[in-house]
């Protein structure tokens, strides 16, 4: 057993420090850009004179088209210079040095915008570097610790990342805290010890230790998750082929979204998911195994999104589903296998599920054992009425099957568990 703990620790650091993903900003020279990079901002003095130049040639396309349109007249040129006349062009050269002068006035002001645009670009450009070289240093300390041979540097780790997503810059880099977080997860660890196993025996004890920090990432995305207004939402969470052995995702919202269970396992101990809501997310359990434990989904709204429990297999594990909710076409349970355990839809100690059968379920009902499913009666008096079953040739005998399963009330046989 030793052997195997040992073995498990080097995985999980040679996993922790090489497999796991580094963020994209980690070490990116984008934003890197050099000060001689920057654009230098053009000569004052260039640009007013470019300007006065300008305004030269359309003043004088103004005139010659004004002479042009009018034939050229011949302008009298007076002998003697009157002082009214004198005064008159006194006022247009005033008018026209005052109108250079706004011109010139309105390039100063131009400049002075562009100049303070190209510094707060550069103050930009500044603090997103000094965001990502921050980010980089705490990522680097955190995914470091995650390969720590010591549970407890392992669990600070997690909260380390979980803080890190929380202050990330960018979605992309939050979304790396996330794929860090699930990949731990997927990650080997050592079995439960055995029943020959003291629970006080500093193995049992390194066991729940470890098991510790994988349930306080499960914590760690709930409560991020519990909040709608959390960043966190619209993300990416990777579960494919995890062991659960517990954990806590009370009054979470599935807002947005994608959670991936593909051929994760329900092993054992408590996973508690009720009162959570599913909005708009995608519930991807395909191939998932109940083998143990309780999961528990009372009281779970199934507003809208998808859950797809295409081909998972329910054997062992106690599924509570009474008192929940189901918007119609929410939940798949196409081909999935109801071998042992007990999943409950319906039970003595709440309500029943509200909303249509999930598609799927009745079919997979009647192909599966006996007294492991218990449906609200409506359902069933639905299916008797409607017909169960979409293939004509088939209901007779699909529906012998699901007879021997239900009692006299129309409700599911438990096998002398009706009372629980």
């Amino acid at each position: 057993m030793d052997e195997i703990h040992r073995k498990a620790r080097w995985s999980s650091t040679f996993v922790g420090m090489r497999l796991l993903p580094r963020p994209p900003g980690f070490g990116r020279e984008s934003l890197e850009t050099s000060a001689s990079g920057d654009e230098s901002p053009p000569r004052l003095w260039l640009h007013i004179a470019v300007t006065w130049v300008m305004a030269g040639l359309c003043i004088g396309a103004i005139v010659g088209g004004t002479l042009w349109f009018l034939g050229f007249p011949e302008i009298p040129r007076p002998e003697e210079l009157s002082l009214r006349a004198f005064e008159a062009v006194l006022v247009r050269a005033f008018a026209v040095m005052a109108g250079l002068s706004g011109i010139a006035l309105l390039v100063i002001a131009y400049h002075r915008q562009r100049n303070n645009d190209l510094e707060n670009l550069r103050a930009h450009r500044a603090a997103e570097r000094d965001g990502v070289k921050l980010f980089n240093d705490r990522f680097t300390s955190a995914y470091t610790e995650l390969g720590n041979e010591q549970a407890t540097a392992r669990l600070g780790a997690v909260y380390a990342l979980a803080h890190l997503a929380d202050d990330a810059p960018d979605p992309g880099l939050r979304q790396t805290c996330i794929d860090v977080l699930c990949t731990y997860l997927r990650m080997p660890h050592a079995p439960r010890p055995g029943d020959d196993v003291e629970p006080g025996s500093p193995e049992y004890q390194e066991y729940e230790a470890f098991r510790e920090v994988r349930r306080s990432i499960v914590r760690a995305i709930g409560d991020r998750l519990r909040d709608e207004d959390s960043p966190w939402h619209g993300h990416r969470f990777d579960f494919s082929d995890v062991v659960f052995d517990g954990g806590t995702l009370r009054s979470v919202h599935f807002l947005r979204g994608k959670f991936i269970f593909n051929r994760a396992v329900f092993a054992e101990g408590d996973l508690d998911l009720r009162y959570s809501r599913v909005v708009d997310a995608n519930m991807n359990f395909r191939n998932a195994r109940f083998t143990g434990g309780t999961v528990n989904l009372r009281h779970v709204r199934f507003e809208g999104g998808f859950t797809d429990f295409y081909k998972a297999g329910f054997e062992g594990s106690e599924v509570l589903l009474h008192d929940v909710r189901i918007a119609p076409k929410t939940i798949n349970l196409t081909g999935v296998r109801f071998a042992s355990g007990r999943v409950e839809f319906d039970s003595h100690r709440g309500e029943p599920a509200l909303g249509d059968p999930p598609d799927g379920l009745l079919d997979a009902v009647a192909a599966g054992e006996p007294g492991v499913v218990r449906l609200p009666g409506s359902w069933t008096s639905t299916s008797a009425e409607n017909g169960a079953f979409d293939d004509p040739e088939e209901t007779p005998s699909q529906g012998e099957r699901a007879g021997r399963k239900m009692t006299g009330t129309g409700q599911p046989h438990l096998s002398g568990t009706e009372n629980l």
